[in-house]
């Protein structure tokens, strides 16, 4: 299924390749978004993912996550290459269009949900910061769905929806499944 996903998304990003830095954009930030989502539900299903990638869950998980903040990280990148400045990292954007660059302090808070994540045995609470993760991704599916190109056709919409979906729902299960623990 992954496959056929990832082989969709690459005809689609492929049928429209006018600029390469332009297609370097769309690739990124769509597989960006794809692997922080595979990044989250691979936290949902541990022993399934040991099983399909042969890793142990943590090594499989945090590959996952390096692949896609690098990726989070090419796509404002090219807008710098074309001369658009460094403000495009700026988190603050005016409040009119701040849903649509949503993007923007999407961008700070995977990072820094990453970064906690790092530190998790010198901080006991580095999950409640991880968990911006959560959030972020849901900031990047409006920015996408609000600003990507790829996401003007209605399977991409459904497939970012999906997503989102399923996002919101393995978080409230992690809270409410972390709130019975300490009970």
């Amino acid at each position: 299924m992954l496959l056929l996903v990832t082989i969709f998304i690459t005809y689609i990003i492929l049928q429209n390749t006018e600029e390469p830095i332009r297609t370097i954009r769309r690739f990124a930030g769509t597989f960006g978004y794809l692997t922080v989502f595979l990044a989250i539900v691979t936290s949902e299903y541990m022993a399934k993912m040991k099983k399909i990638s042969g890793l142990p869950f943590m090594k499989a998980h945090h590959n996952l996550a390096r692949i896609g903040l690098l990726l989070i990280l090419i796509h404002p990148l090219t807008f710098v290459l074309q001369g658009r400045g460094i403000g495009i990292f700026s988190p603050i954007s005016p409040t009119n269009i701040f849903i649509a660059l949503a993007g923007r302090p999407a961008f700070y808070l995977f990072f820094l949900a990453a970064g906690i994540a790092l530190y998790r045995k010198k901080y006991k609470d580095w999950r409640k910061v991880h968990y911006l993760s959560y959030l972020a991704f849901s900031l990047v599916t409006v920015h996408a769905l609000m600003l990507g190109d790829d996401f003007e056709l209605a399977i991409m919409r459904i497939l970012a929806i999906a997503m989102a979906i399923t996002v919101i729902v393995i978080f409230i299960h992690k809270r409410s499944a972390s709130g019975r623990k300490r009970k």
